[in-house]
């Protein structure tokens, strides 16, 4: 690979393509997910967390979906993203890339508890205490039964998840993109213009 993450197009798309496999992996999981999150949660963190069944935020997480702040897309977590949040959220927040905290993330459905940083632990083992209390072919086939209506739960051989993944590996090498990635591994403002 070439840069901050932006790679040559023969090594690009099998690794984006990984990625995508990644996430829908774990959104596809046949037992339930639980995330807990502390900090910071930008760009593909983001895409992690809608995968997940159940995500509980301390007071202190702050979100964002970056991609176009370093001149990318977010294509492989946006099926994620719509489940989780929606499309006119997903809109709000992969189009400004703006930072928001643990209650927004609440409020828009990315998140879906928010308690004391010292208290995310034992509300995370509380969640797992009630799935571990229910049948466990009865959760596999309930989270089936949810996937089946969702975006996020296209299979890998769909021709939308290979689009994504070509439009997400493209992306990545355009100079807008060469730009955004070093604007961002250089910590200063991206200069666009000579860069469309």
């Amino acid at each position: 690979m070439t840069g901050a993450g932006c790679g040559i197009g023969e090594i690009n798309l099998p690794q984006h393509s990984i990625k995508w496999r990644e996430k829908s992996g774990l959104n596809r999981l046949p037992i339930p997910t639980v995330a807990l999150v502390q900090g910071g949660c930008f760009g593909g963190g983001t895409g992690v967390i809608s995968a997940c069944d159940v995500v509980i935020a301390a007071d202190n997480a702050m979100f964002s979906i970056t991609e176009v702040r370093w001149g990318l897309t977010a294509a492989i977590i946006i099926p994620q993203l719509c489940d989780a949040i929606g499309v006119r959220q997903v809109r709000r927040y992969a189009l400004t890339g703006e930072r928001f905290g643990a209650e927004d993330a609440r409020r828009i459905g990315l998140v879906h508890e928010v308690v004391p940083l010292s208290e995310l632990e034992s509300a995370g083992a509380k969640v797992v205490e009630q799935l571990l209390a229910n049948g466990p072919h009865a959760l596999t086939e309930t989270k089936a039964l949810a996937m089946e209506s969702s975006f996020g739960g296209m299979d890998v051989g769909d021709a939308a998840y290979a689009r994504l993944v070509r439009m997400h590996s493209a992306r990545r090498q355009t100079p807008e993109a060469s730009e955004g990635l070093a604007s961002f591994a250089e910590k200063r403002a991206a200069n666009w213009a000579d860069k469309t």
